[in-house]
């Protein structure tokens, strides 16, 4: 306890031990404001390997069980998009802090319980955009608010990677919004333009691609942006792809994260020839869960000063006076008149931020970046581009905010 009786160490309660979690609990493994204190899961042999990992913790097979523990502090859901609501007002109207995975739910009309419900009980909400939080992502937000390079004209994000072709759950390929592409890793791109453009996004015109007849959600979208100050772009995803975009900022030479098509060869492989028996595809994508054995997904996009997908680019932010761009070691800007590089050390990446400045709003009081109002005008974004896609229309938002900085 510190001097004001606040707790020093905040106990947290992870909520679905799937690839999400398999993502953070690394991070709060490093954070020493943090301690693992339980997790809750519908699948006891789950729960039983994080019970023989974590002396002490303990585990529910409810997550209202969970919430009642007085030894969480902080509840973490690492849950499928269409229940991060219902399980996030559970631990809010335990009086619990909540730290989401984005999307932060699938309607408006959730988003706005979730923060009424957070209000109404005196406790935080957040959401876990991680990747907003990138040294890298936060540096480029800093020549935006201090005008170094002038002001802020344009933002290009594209992403070619291979996501539908791993095993999926027959839940993660059925129809509806919350599935596809859009959902799962859109959050995340669209958040990071709103978290450099500071927030305030106008419109968005957009579309999204069924390609293949197997997967019948959505493996595409392409988003035309503009911001309430002219600032616009593009954030583009396709994930049937062969080609790892990646590349761009890496390059094609042996060391660099086209290592790994070996592994993606081998999903394409296992996918064909299991083509059509959703029980092994299930039990693929299972596997991938805490302790499962399989390699996750997840954890590659969390590993220090990785190579994970959001460090590769390309992403592009351009200035008046410059442009800037994802590089190996950091940011190059090419400038009016030199270009240079802004390199980062190793060792620290966005989930460390983002558990940082959680800690500092729950003990210390200050403002939450990324809160649940955030989240919110996140989510509209992505409703935004479900609709533009259904009408063929620009969308006007309304519940946009400013970033806190």
């Amino acid at each position: 306890m510190s001097a004001s009786g606040k707790k020093t160490v905040l106990g947290v309660g992870i909520v679905g031990l799937g690839g999400a979690a398999v993502g953070m609990i690394p991070g709060f493994l490093r954070n020493p404001r943090y301690r693992l204190a339980a997790a809750a899961d519908l699948d006891r042999t789950v729960l039983d390997r994080f019970a023989a990992d974590f002396d002490g913790a303990r585990t529910y097979t409810e997550v209202a069980a969970l919430c009642a523990d007085p030894n969480v502090d902080l509840v973490y859901i690492g849950t499928p998009n269409r229940l991060h609501s219902e399980h996030a007002l559970i631990a809010l109207e335990h009086g619990k802090h909540v730290l989401t995975e984005k999307p932060m739910a699938v309607t408006l009309e959730d988003a706005d319980r979730m923060i009424e419900t957070a209000d109404r009980n005196g406790v935080l909400l957040g959401v876990n955009v991680k990747h907003s939080f990138e040294p890298r992502i936060r540096r480029i937000r800093e020549f935006v608010t201090s005008g170094e390079l002038g002001a802020l004209r344009m933002i290009n994000s594209w992403r070619y990677v291979d996501w539908l072709y791993r095993p999926r759950t027959t839940a993660e390929l059925t129809p509806g919004w919350g599935n596809g592409i859009l959902w799962r890793q859109g959050p995340h791109q669209l958040d990071i333009i709103r978290t450099i453009g500071g927030g305030k996004v106008r419109s968005v015109r957009g579309t999204t691609g069924t390609w293949g007849p197997a997967r019948r959600v959505p493996g595409t979208f392409c988003v035309y942006f503009e911001f309430e100050d002219g600032a616009c772009g593009t954030a583009v995803c396709a994930s049937y792809n062969h080609f790892d975009s990646r590349a761009f900022v890496y390059g094609f030479d042996g060391d660099t994260p086209l290592v790994d098509a070996g592994r993606h060869a081998k999903a394409r492989r296992e996918l064909t020839e299991h083509a059509g028996d959703p029980a092994w595809e299930n039990a693929a994508a299972g596997a991938e869960r805490y302790g499962g054995g399989r390699e996750s997904t997840a954890a590659s996009h969390v590993a220090g000063q990785s190579r994970g997908w959001i460090l590769g680019g390309p992403l592009i932010a351009s200035f008046d006076r410059g442009d800037v761009r994802l590089s190996p070691k950091g940011l190059v800007v090419d400038g009016d008149e030199r270009q240079w590089e802004i390199i980062f050390p190793p060792g620290r990446n966005g989930v460390d931020g983002r558990l940082d400045s959680f800690y500092e709003a729950m003990v210390h009081g200050r403002p939450l970046m990324a809160d649940g109002r955030w989240g919110k005008a996140t989510q509209e974004m992505l409703i935004a581009v479900e609709r533009s896609a259904e009408t063929r229309s620009e969308i006007r938002l309304a519940h946009q905010i400013a970033a806190v900085d």
